[in-house]
């Protein structure tokens, strides 16, 4: 087995430099890259400055009540949903406020 020649610190700050300069090469060359991508992809897609709705002609509401009466025993007494059928379409609204959304769990 043969013995490693020892680096000296003048080396090792060489290689130290050496691995920044390709590191921070690196970095320059994916960034430029990342945005020429970008440039490229904002060119050939203009998009469309006006948002298209879908007409079905119909549109189909359902509304349900709220249970009437809870007891304390578990047991509840729920309305019926009741479906509302439209033949005029209703234009789409936005509403704003805090919405609450819960999924899985236990």
């Amino acid at each position: 087995m043969s013995n490693a020649n020892r680096t000296t610190p003048k080396n090792r700050t060489r290689a130290v430099d050496r691995l920044r300069a390709l590191t921070v090469g690196t970095t320059l060359a994916s960034v430029a890259a990342v945005g020429a991508f970008g440039a490229i992809a904002a060119l050939s897609y203009s998009g469309s400055a006006t948002a298209n709705t879908a007409d079905t002609g119909t549109s189909t509401t359902v509304t349900t009540a709220t249970p009437s009466t809870i007891s304390s025993s578990g047991a509840s007494a729920t309305a019926t949903p009741t479906p509302a059928i439209r033949s005029t379409p209703t234009p789409a609204t936005t509403s704003t406020g805090a919405g609450q959304v819960t999924t899985g769990g236990s």
